[in-house]
């Protein structure tokens, strides 16, 4: 490690006047401005290439915008507002809106960052920190897919802005953000209050005493909690739905475990992570010799920069008690949004006198870093089913699975498809190309709240299920009177749903698949609506 005052060549102090000062400050504008314009030119092409390349949204995509759809208060696995979010921009923009969203996020998130980092270093580390977050794989690949954890990118990131505000400037208007996000986050993921927790720990430190005096904090929780209120008051109504989903999604991580095991799952969970920092870690490797020992590091810190590690480091803290403690079973996926400061941490690394080059080394390597998860990206969305013969959930026939329900249900019914049931994977690629007809999923008729007895009774359904799954559960329309297509000419005067089946044969875009994929329904057609054989 060179000495801390040590000047590269390419750094040297510029002591002969202001011109080759000012020439320095311009090559590395423009240095920035290239960077990013290939910043512009990346999340352009990650806002719109998954779009021509994907033949199917993925899962959790087409969930949301099925649930966004109907507008409620809440759904039975999660809080409401990333699906309302998702659901707009799936009717602004089509196909394109899901990925446009995302990327959007990823960038909001980068520019909490940015200020974050100017207002605790400097122009030059908030710019380095802002960009090298997208080091961290998760803001790569796996933001594709927005859900609740992509949708948590900028509310934990400007969690860390205005907490920082609040605490420093103490204003009115820093205490209000944090309610108003605190409370967003809440309807967001409730996993928001890994961070939220920390900050009320810090607070309630007695360095933090006389400011828990003062009416702002407190505004800033009433603030959260009026956010929040109508969800809650959801929750209440609902038995608390999410809740019970969350905690059999944390018992099925460590289902084949001993009880023991279960609380080290938490060891795992760390690796993840790890694995998810490798490409800024190898970036930080490469460029070692130009950063702070942890010595000369922690003598450079500013004021406030501790608070930021705290919030780094403290959330990944509250999940390892959980875990060690009461056994509670962590999935990798929660870590997602906890890593918006990893960036901005790395930078604050970089040996001052060194920045020049070092930001300039460190700009290319993220260049090659993004560049290749890029064509990797192209190349799986675009041919990986071609590669493996298997496809993936954005490599499924979603226009023509959605063409083939409107069809039949056509052929059968002259009343409009109101709704489609049973595998909730089937049913929302149909409700999303379909003019959104309601889904009906497979379980509990609670995971369904907008539909009725007396809406199928009206209606009718569309129920869909893979070959072989046969675990379809649709309560509800066991209490519904259903005759054959037997009986079809006595029941026309009736209010009964007349039963129609059948299978369809889809053929996959791989040419090489071994098997078409096959999809059996059921009709049930209200007797007004049937239609006449030909």
């Amino acid at each position: 490690m060179p000495p801390i005052d040590k000047v590269s060549s390419d750094a040297r102090p510029i002591n002969n006047g202001t011109g080759k000062k000012f020439e320095q400050q311009d090559k590395s504008s423009n240095s920035w401005r290239w960077f990013g314009l290939f910043l512009i030119a990346y999340f352009v092409i990650w806002s719109i290439a998954p779009t021509f390349f994907a033949s199917s949204v993925p899962f959790d995509v087409s969930e949301g915008i099925s649930w966004g759809s109907e507008w409620q208060l809440g759904y039975y696995k999660h809080p409401p507002f990333s699906s309302w979010v998702l659901y707009s921009f799936y009717q602004l923009f089509g196909h394109i809106g899901p990925y446009l969203l995302s990327q959007l996020y990823v960038l909001l998130t980068l520019f909490f960052i940015y200020q974050l980092g100017k207002k605790v270093w400097s122009h030059e580390v908030a710019l380095l920190g802002s960009a090298l977050t997208l080091a961290i794989v998760y803001y790569t690949y796996p933001s594709l897919e927005f859900n609740h954890n992509v949708a948590q990118f900028p509310i934990w990131a400007g969690l860390y802005l205005v907490f920082y505000q609040a605490l420093t400037r103490n204003r009115l208007t820093d205490w209000l953000l944090l309610g108003v996000l605190g409370g967003l986050g809440m309807l967001t993921k409730y996993s928001v209050v890994f961070l939220l927790l920390p900050m009320a720990t810090y607070l309630l430190l007695p360095k933090q005493w006389p400011l828990l005096k003062q009416p702002q904090p407190w505004i800033a929780i009433f603030v959260m909690l009026a956010v929040f209120a109508p969800h809650l008051y959801w929750l209440v109504m609902h038995d608390w739905l999410p809740l019970g989903y969350a905690n059999g999604r944390s018992h099925d991580v460590g289902e084949a475990a001993s009880s023991v095991s279960r609380h080290f799952s938490w060891i795992s969970f760390i690796i993840a992570q790890l694995v998810a920092h490798i490409p800024l870690l190898l970036i930080l490797a490469l460029n070692r010799k130009r950063l702070f020992g942890v010595s000369a590091y922690k003598h450079s810190l500013p004021a406030g920069a501790s608070l930021l590690w705290y919030l780094w480091a403290a959330p990944i803290g509250v999940l390892v008690v959980l875990s060690l403690v009461f056994g509670v079973g962590l999935r990798d996926m929660w870590g997602m949004p906890m890593w918006a400061l990893s960036g901005l941490l790395a930078a604050s690394f970089v040996v001052p006198a060194t920045q020049l080059l070092t930001a300039t080394k460190l700009r290319k390597a993220l260049a090659i870093w993004l560049t290749l998860a890029t064509v990797l990206m192209v190349v799986y969305v675009g041919f990986g089913d071609k590669i493996r013969h298997k496809p993936s959930r954005m490599q499924w026939p979603e226009q023509v699975l959605a063409g083939q329900a409107q069809d039949t249900w056509q052929s059968l019914s002259s009343c409009p498809l109101d709704s489609v049931s049973g595998d909730r994977w089937l049913g929302a690629l149909v409700a999303i190309n379909s003019g959104f007809p309601s889904q009906m999923i497979s379980g509990p008729a609670s995971h369904s709240p907008w539909m009725s007895i007396e809406r199928l009774q009206k209606n009718g359904t569309l129920v869909m299920w893979e070959d072989g799954d046969d675990d379809i559960l649709l309560p509800l329309l066991d209490e519904i009177t259903v005759v054959g297509d037997h009986q079809d000419n006595n029941a026309a005067s009736s209010d009964r749903l007349i039963k129609k089946q059948g299978q369809w044969q889809i053929s996959w875009r791989d040419p090489k698949a071994d098997t078409p994929l096959t999809v059996n329904w059921t009709a049930y057609v209200p007797s007004r609506c049937i239609q006449s054989p030909q």
